[in-house]
């Protein structure tokens, strides 16, 4: 009888231990089932960078080739309305390049950030536009050498002069058509900020300072051409656009003229930051002319360097000041004198008449290499 408790106590203290093991396995199962479970994707339309020193992120707010500008102003207004309460929202656009992947021009990001800090900013807006990804200049060696294999008989300059123009031609083209449709979709953004109690201020870079040319075109117009139609915007928009400050660097071509009608659209500055050295003119960052000041610095890096400027250098803190920063340090910084070159670096640039510098003002790629 004893035997038979003994042996019933231990079945059921046997079940008894089974059963919590069961219960204690399903306890450890289920954390590890939700943590499996796939999270939520990151919003990449948002950026939030810190600087170092610096308290607090500056949100930058990726816009899309066709987002809807009305989405992209509601996303602000909710990241933004904790904090921003009773005055109008400053807003920062950066205009990347041409020549440079999307994925590329996200390497960007730090600079911009910077942009924005010294500018005094409560957010960048940072919009893509479609511009050609790839210089189709370089393909000209590869062109030529293939001519000349298909046409070995053909004069090997005539060859490379017409590999020459028909690249351009190309060029011309596919930046032609990106820049108007930059234009007109740029206009209707710094509208939609506008009458949604914000404040835009522009820093164009390279391609996107021809946009800035394009939209004076729009402005002054009514329309403006991507090569095979005429674009427009709605009156509406022509005449409500306004803008704080504009600043462009890195202009990549020359005989650009700014209108009147969009100067008249900008309450505070307009100018275009350029090397004091013709050679640095020379190498892709060309005076403006029109209603625009050429602001000439020694400090100007080569055109493709601009946004490899430290974020917190004082040369991004001028950019800045010209977007309606309140730096105190950039007035000395405009005359100060650059860092000294390396020994024999662009020796050949003493060759160059300044001359030649004030001539590209008068130059038209149209008429040297045919219109597209």
């Amino acid at each position: 009888m004893t035997e038979s408790v003994q042996r019933n106590g231990l079945g059921r203290g046997e079940g008894l231990r089974r059963l919590l093991t069961l219960v204690l396995l399903a306890a450890s199962i289920v954390p590890r089932v939700y943590a499996s479970a796939p999270a939520e994707a990151p919003d990449t339309r948002w950026k939030s960078v810190r600087l170092s020193g610096t308290a607090a992120f500056l949100p930058i707010r990726i816009v899309a080739y066709d987002e809807p500008w009305e989405q992209v102003v509601q996303d602000v207004q909710e990241r933004l309305a904790p904090r921003v309460t009773g005055r109008s929202v400053r807003v920062g656009l950066y205009g990347h390049g041409a020549f440079v992947t999307p994925a590329e021009v996200q390497h960007d990001a730090l600079f911009v950030a910077g942009l924005g800090v010294a500018a005094d900013m409560d957010v960048m807006l940072f919009p893509q536009w479609r511009f050609p990804e790839t210089n189709p200049l370089w393909d000209i060696p590869r062109q030529s050498l293939q001519d000349q294999l298909q046409t070995p008989l053909q004069n090997p300059v005539e060859t490379v002069t017409e590999v020459i123009r028909r690249k351009v031609r190309q060029l011309a083209q596919a930046n032609r058509y990106a820049t108007a449709h930059a234009a007109v979709r740029l206009a209707q953004g710094l509208y939609a900020l506008h009458t949604q109690h914000m404040t835009p201020a522009l820093a164009a870079f390279s391609n996107s300072a021809i946009v800035l040319v394009r939209l004076g075109e729009l402005l002054a117009q009514g329309t403006v051409s991507d090569g095979h139609t005429e674009l427009a915007v709605a009156h509406e928009v022509r005449q409500g656009l306004s803008v704080t400050n504009i600043v462009t660097f890195g202009y990549p071509l020359p005989n650009g003229a700014v209108a009147m009608a969009l100067r008249q659209r900008v309450q505070g500055t307009l100018v275009n930051v350029v090397p004091a050295q013709c050679w640095k003119q020379l190498a892709g960052n060309f005076l403006l002319r029109g209603s625009v000041e050429n602001v000439l610095v020694p400090w100007a890096p080569l055109h493709a360097n601009w946004p490899q400027l430290a974020p917190q250098g004082p040369e991004v803190a001028v950019l800045g000041a010209f977007l309606g920063g309140r730096s105190s340090a950039w007035e000395e910084l405009l005359t100060s004198p650059s860092a000294p070159a390396r020994p024999g670096l662009f020796a050949w640039a003493k060759l160059v008449p300044e001359t030649l510098c004030e001539r590209l003002l008068e130059f038209d790629p149209a008429t040297a290499f045919g219109r597209p």
